[in-house]
């Protein structure tokens, strides 16, 4: 399989498992919306809850100041001798006593629905964060094994690359060691008279080359003659002449 269809493989498979991955990333950002969405919606309960906590409050808070009023009116006519506005007075109170009772019951219940709507608050607060950290690190897990696949897959079209051209780079300098060897070779048969050179004909080539044959040692001679003329005068010198 060449390169081209190695990669062409790569990325194929790459597409199909990016779609699968998109689809999941989606459905993970979606599923946080929702819980953030939800945990919203339990915080506004959490504070409508406490709007109306408070509000009862405050009628607790103004029948309580009414009673006390109602009290010091019930003492006044009782000292005054007035019985019958100490009766009207305290019977009111009674009345307020009893919208009081009933609004701490409303009070109670309410702190009670609080409590537990912050509790579902914290709950749904941590799981949300929960989500998201392991939402985060999956998508960081994905993106550097996505990273590596990239540079593996990079690393091996690279490295088949450069197996093709080392293979070509070798062979081009086997070529290249032939083609010396035989220049090389050639250049020592035009010297010695085998081969011909550019516009010499048949006779000059064969009168170069029979010169390279004798030139050679006839030259090594007469240096070794130049080297030494003592001796060659001396061997002159001394030879005697033949006798009849």
């Amino acid at each position: 399989m060449s390169i081209g269809d190695r990669l062409a493989k790569w990325w194929h498979s790459r597409s199909a498992g990016g779609d699968d991955t998109g689809a999941l990333k989606e459905r993970l950002d979606e599923t946080y919306r929702t819980q953030t969405a939800l945990l919203q919606q339990v915080r506004r309960g959490v504070a409508d809850v406490q709007t109306s906590r408070k509000r009862v409050d405050l009628q607790l808070a103004t029948l309580a100041q009414q009673a006390a009023q109602l009290d010091q009116q019930a003492s006044d006519a009782v000292a005054a001798g007035r019985d019958d506005d100490a009766r009207a007075a305290l019977t009111r109170k009674v009345a307020l006593d009893k919208t009081a009772a009933d609004l701490r019951t409303q009070r109670d219940d309410l702190l009670a629905q609080e409590r537990k709507l912050e509790l579902s608050a914290d709950t749904i607060e941590q799981d949300v964060a929960s989500f998201r950290v392991r939402k985060d690190t999956l998508s960081a897990r994905h993106t550097a094994a996505s990273a590596r696949a990239e540079i593996n897959s990079a690393t091996s079209g690279i490295n088949s690359t450069v197996s093709d051209v080392g293979q070509a780079m070798e062979a081009a300098e086997r070529r290249t060691r032939e083609m010396e060897a035989t220049s090389d070779a050639v250049d020592e048969l035009v010297a010695e008279g085998v081969v011909g050179t550019t516009g010499e004909t048949a006779d000059e080539r064969l009168a170069r080359q029979f010169d390279a044959a004798l030139d050679g040692p006839e030259v090594d001679r007469q240096l070794e003659q130049i080297a030494r003329p003592d001796e060659q005068q001396e061997g002159d010198d001394g030879a005697k002449p033949l006798q009849d």
